[in-house]
């Protein structure tokens, strides 16, 4: 928890020193609790309405958030949230909920996953973390 509130007090630093660097910030937040084949995270929900009032308040011109979200919205938010941010000068994904790494990949695990074995991953249960992107 330390660690997650050092990482949020220094975006929220960098964010305040330099809001005339960019002309459009824009950030999706998700927080995934819900999970309907494992237990029920009690901290995404919670830590993405933090998040999200942080980013707010930070002045982004837009910040959409979204929770427990299934592989179909996990899927349609992020691929409308990617073609919302192409003119943006800064645009931040935060991800809170069950994640997994998987040959060096790490993937956002919706609601509905139902993960066996390491295959499902690459199935239709996950969606890619998406990339850090400079422009």
């Amino acid at each position: 928890m330390r660690a997650l509130l050092g990482i949020v007090l220094t975006v929220w630093l960098t964010l305040l020193v330099s809001p005339a660097l960019a002309e459009k910030r824009v950030a999706l937040v998700i927080g995934n609790s819900s999970y309907q084949k494992v237990a029920r995270l009690s901290n995404p929900a919670n830590d993405a309405a933090a998040v999200a009032a942080m980013l707010k308040s930070a002045g982004f011109d837009m910040v959409e958030s979204k929770l427990n979200l299934t592989i179909s919205e996990l899927r349609k938010t992020l691929r409308d949230f990617g073609n919302r941010s192409r003119d943006a000068d800064v645009a931040v994904v935060y991800y809170a909920g069950h994640g997994i790494e998987l040959d060096g990949n790490n993937y956002l695990i919706p609601i509905d996953a139902t993960l066996e074995t390491d295959a499902d991953v690459l199935g239709r249960n996950a969606a890619a973390r998406p990339r850090a992107v400079r422009r």
